[in-house]
């Protein structure tokens, strides 16, 4: 694939946050408001807060086709029934909710996890397609213990990429490769040729934040807004496009045959980040 993934995007103003003075795309109303029919992604999310459930408000006026998400589905023992089928059920499928796991999903008991995504058959890195994306989720949890288990994941995902045929490959892991968090920021041992290896875009959370970041040519997206405390952001990574740290909100991806276009909307409405991958 050539050319950069990450081609249109909305002009940056300046936007004050609590730290840091951050670079931000002007807040534009858009009527019709989140794309219907789309692939909703959140992260950092299961806390059972009133900002959670704002955020799951956006995500079902979008009646989306599936929900992904970038980890860290609880963050307590209340269990994923109250922390996740309460706030998303109504509006997705349980089979149409895809997870990455999170370091809270593991620290919370794995097993629960696997319990209540029973469609994933006990499965932690795996593939799945829906709304034309083949999205492609990793344990970077796990990957992190050992260099052993991060190497399995590597190659797994370099052979699973590269016998893909799908139009769109999106792989999903918690722990970001590339962010200007303050709390976590990048994640130097995970920072794989995703691009070289077929990936149109990659998705992460674990930082309590949004932000877009272009690598050779490669568009990687923090969604970690959907309903935990937030986290301020720093000084930018080299690449970094869009940064917001002073609200909730949602990504929502939508495929066609000749684009992949992702849009990041707030809990009030708002659209505050647009791109546009083309092959």
């Amino acid at each position: 694939m050539s050319g950069p993934r990450g081609t249109v995007g909305l002009a940056s103003v300046v936007a004050v946050a609590s730290v840091a003075l951050l670079l931000a795309p002007p807040a534009r109303a858009v009527p019709d408001g989140p794309p219907q029919r789309s692939v909703a992604v959140v992260g950092d999310f299961g806390s059972g807060t009133p900002d959670e459930g704002a955020v799951a408000a956006l995500v079902a006026a979008a009646r989306p086709v599936a929900l992904v998400t970038t980890g860290d589905n609880v963050y307590s023992n209340a269990g994923y029934a109250a922390l996740v089928g309460a706030y998303y059920e109504p509006s997705v499928a349980p089979r149409n909710v895809l997870p990455a796991v999170g370091n809270h999903d593991h620290a919370e008991g794995i097993g629960a996890f696997d319990d209540y995504f029973a469609h994933l058959g006990g499965r932690h890195v795996y593939a799945a397609g829906r709304g034309g994306i083949r999205f492609f989720f990793l344990d970077s949890t796990v990957a992190l213990d050992s260099p052993q288990a991060r190497q399995r994941q590597a190659s797994w995902l370099r052979r699973s990429l590269t016998a893909s045929t799908a139009r769109w490959k999106v792989v999903v892991l918690h722990h970001p490769p590339y962010s200007s968090g303050v709390v976590h920021g990048s994640t130097s041992e995970v920072q794989w040729p995703f691009g070289a290896w077929g990936a149109d875009l990659v998705l992460s959370g674990h930082e309590h934040n949004y932000e877009r970041v272009v690598r050779d040519a490669t568009t990687f997206v923090v969604d970690g807004s959907g309903g935990k405390d937030l986290y301020s952001l720093g000084a930018p990574v080299r690449g970094s496009r869009v940064r917001i740290d002073s609200g909730f909100g949602a990504l929502f991806l939508t495929a066609t045959t000749t684009a992949l276009i992702g849009e990041f909307w707030s809990t009030a409405g708002i659209r505050l980040d647009r791109f546009v991958l083309r092959q």
